[in-house]
């Protein structure tokens, strides 16, 4: 299954520590929040980016999972396989899937090293304890972790506080359902508690958070039961800080995986649907209603040891160790197997008199990770120098077995295990990063990554297609930012960045039982060469160019984006069971934009902020043989790419409370490259709303009511689509939400 942050320094002074009752006055220099190389910094690195402060965050979130808080940023739009943004949910930064956008939290990678994809569900209540999120967009904004292609998201976890206290929180989320008088039902909860020590000894802080999420979904069976824990310390010395990180939570939840025709969009019972089928190699064909036992469970327990060590008043030595597990699996519906698919049968040493039915097969992972990304900062006469390296060892286990059949043959085995395999990937990269002040107002940033990425299958069970395949790349970046005055800057990016091919790209090893074989060029013998894979690296050639504009009252920027694309991986139209888009090269593709975002104050209480963001994504040259015929799909827009996205949110603050409403736009767009208008997602306009109170403090007591409504016109639309699947939205839903602090 399946960052971070601040360049600040806080000079934190108390005056405590009683010892045998002798009072010591203490001054420590600590980091307020963890810091690492890929943090923009405003006037500074010339980068294209959008922050989420904590403040932000705290209005904003209650429920729903990270990618709704992120969908309201430049160029994301996002969706969900439940429909009311619990559970699985996804996003898309200037169109590009978050298997091409690199995601950390606390300035590790949390990408998926053999899939490339993130799972948010296993972040649950993470928002919870992080301090602000970080999006970049463009090529190479990380240094290291999965090549940045759409961009990046940065994460940070600083949940630790000054002050010792005991925080309960409760939301309570009802949700519309059809036409009917009774259709309003309680379909969302949630429960959590947190602590903060505050500063113990004069220089310990510990945090430990315990929650839970539960939601029956918006479609049909697509519930989730989510337990979430946050256990943190942190030791400030002289010249040095030391945090421990222990987070994740197990989880259950009803797979939800295939969309929905077009035709049942606005049809309020059959949009809640939650169907299974197949793909015919064009379109999805639906079969029936998914069955209840289609489920999942999960648990990814997250290790982390950060440490900062101020070698001098210009050296700073950091590193961070990091253990990551995961092992679950996940039930799904294969009744179309038969013997020879399932390797039961005289030929297996299974005798076997009929083809088993109504068959259940159970999907295991187990995934371990390690790494090691120690770096080294020079503050020199003219700049910052960064240099590092980062070390990830993955591996993994996957296995199938029948779960449940009728007709088995007597006295199966019922751990028989009919595909297996071990996974693997070892990743290194070394980084340098300058960030140059050429004069007063102009600072150069010169990046430089070498990364060398390692796939490998072993011990396939009946086929025996065990295979190395390695990739080498080096990764430049160039760009220069220039202080017009107190109030203006621009700059100017260059960068180049690959990235290898999922393993999927190379052999869907746990889909072999039904044909799928590995995607490697063969000799004259009919072997494969593992040597030669079909599917290459893309490449990308970005251009940025920004301004940004900031006053006491308003804050804009704007910027232009030249995307040049050699072999990027598009669909192909088809899709795997799981609902998921096959890919292949395209030759060239070219994505072109303009992203403008802005916030104003108005008044003394009103803000008015928002974005808007227009792109035309196209294939240059992209042609491939489709059984025999050779398809030419030069010209053609580029699927799950919408050419307009925008936000548009008014905010109103008092000392107690606070009010906004959110206008989100996103145009249309294809789900494949063949701009067939039956598979388009229609454009939709959907708007939000959120309130907060907190009542005067009464001994000691804080108290906080919170309030949302969601969709609250009750649109009926599809977030997003895949062929001639489409994903529904929640109807119109709403959260009662009660914060104490103690």
């Amino acid at each position: 299954m399946k960052r971070t942050l601040s360049w600040g320094v806080l000079v934190v002074l108390f005056a405590a520590n009683q010892l045998h009752g002798q009072q010591k006055d203490t001054v420590y220099t600590i980091d307020p929040v963890i810091v690492t190389a890929t943090q923009a910094k405003e006037r500074e690195t010339p980068a294209t980016f959008s922050n989420l402060t904590l403040t932000q965050l705290k209005e904003r979130y209650s429920t729903q999972d990270i990618p709704v808080l992120l969908s309201e940023l430049p160029s994301i739009m996002t969706y969900s396989e439940g429909g009311n943004g619990i559970g699985y949910n996804y996003i898309n930064l200037r169109g590009f899937d978050q298997r091409r956008i690199s995601v950390m939290i606390n300035g590790i990678p949390q990408n998926d090293p053999e899939d490339h994809n993130v799972y948010w569900i296993d972040f649950p209540d993470l928002m919870a304890s992080t301090d602000n999120i970080q999006v970049q967009r463009g090529a190479g904004s990380a240094f290291y972790g999965p090549p940045a292609i759409g961009g990046s998201v940065n994460l940070v976890t600083n949940p630790f506080r000054n002050a010792p206290g005991i925080t309960l929180e409760t939301m309570l989320g009802f949700q519309e359902f059809g036409d009917s008088a009774n259709s309003l039902a309680l379909n969302t909860k949630k429960y959590s508690a947190a602590f903060n020590s505050g500063l113990v000894e004069g220089r310990y802080m510990f945090y430990g958070r315990l929650g839970k999420i539960l939601s029956d979904g918006y479609r049909t069976n697509s519930y989730v039961d989510l337990d979430s824990y946050f256990l943190g310390g942190i030791r400030f010395d002289k010249n040095m800080t030391t945090r421990f990180h222990f987070f994740g939570g197990p989880l259950e939840d009803g797979l939800a995986y295939h969309g929905l025709p077009k035709s049942v969009q606005k049809d309020k019972t059959l949009r809640r649907q939650n169907l299974t089928g197949y793909s015919d190699g064009k379109t999805f064909v639906w079969t029936g209603l998914r069955r209840a036992q289609e489920l999942e469970n999960f648990s990814q327990p997250h290790y982390e040891f950060i440490h900062e060590w101020k070698l001098s008043q210009k050296i700073t030595l950091h590193n961070t160790l990091f253990y990551y597990t995961g092992e679950g699996f996940f039930d799904y519906d294969a009744s179309f197997a038969d013997t020879s698919m399932l390797r039961i049968g005289y030929s297996y040493g299974i005798p076997a008199v009929q083809n088993p039915t109504n068959t259940l097969v159970r999907a295991y992972v187990g995934n371990r990770q390690w790494g090691w990304l120690p770096r080294f900062e020079l503050e020199h006469e003219n700049g910052n120098l960064t240099l590092g390296t980062e070390l990830r060892i993955h591996h993994s286990t996957h296995w199938g077995r029948i779960q449940f059949a009728e007709g088995l043959p007597s006295n199966f085995d019922p751990d028989y295990h009919f595909y297996e395999y071990n996974g693997e990937k070892d990743i290194f990269s070394v980084y340098a990063h300058e960030l140059y002040r050429m004069q007063e107002h102009m600072t150069l940033m010169a990046d430089l990554q070498f990364v060398y990425n390692k796939y490998g299958i072993k011990n396939e069970k009946y086929l025996n297609n065990n295979f190395t395949v390695q990739y080498y790349f080096v990764n430049p970046r160039i760009g220069v930012n220039y202080n017009w005055n107190d109030e203006w800057n621009s700059y100017l990016s260059l960068a180049y960045t690959s990235r290898e091919p999922r393993l999927r790209n190379l052999y869907a090893a746990e889909d072999s039982y039904f044909g799928a074989v590995p995607q490697f060029t063969t000799n004259d013998q009919g072997k494969y060469d593992f040597s030669s894979p079909m599917r290459t690296p893309e490449h990308l050639f970005n251009i940025e160019l920004g301004a940004r504009f900031k006053s006491e009252t308003a804050q804009l920027a704007g910027n232009v984006f030249w995307m040049e694309f050699s072999n990027e991986l598009v669909k192909t139209g088809q899709l795997d069971i799981f609902g998921q888009p096959v890919t292949i090269n395209a030759e060239r593709t070219r994505h072109l934009g303009i992203e403008l975002d802005g916030a104003v104050a108005v008044g003394e209480a009103f803000a008015l902020t928002g974005n808007i963001s227009l792109s035309r994504n196209r294939h240059v040259h992209f042609r491939f043989i489709d059984n025999g015929v050779q398809l030419v799909l030069d010209r053609n827009p580029i699927a799950g790419f919408p050419d307009v996205l925008g936000n548009l949110r008014v905010t109103y603050r008092n000392e107690a409370l606070t009010a906004s409403a959110l206008m989100k736009y996103v145009g249309p767009f294809y789900t494949d490259n063949f701009e067939n208008e039956a598979h388009k997602n229609d454009a939709y306009t959907v708007l939000n709303s959120e309130i907060s109170y907190n009542v005067p403090e009464v001994f000691g007591v804080r108290l906080g009511l919170r309030g949302e409504v969601r969709n609250i016109l009750n649109s009926l639309y599809f977030m997003s689509g895949e062929a001639n699947a489409f994903f529904p939205a929640a109807e119109r839903n709403y959260v009662l939400g009660l914060n104490v602090g103690l």
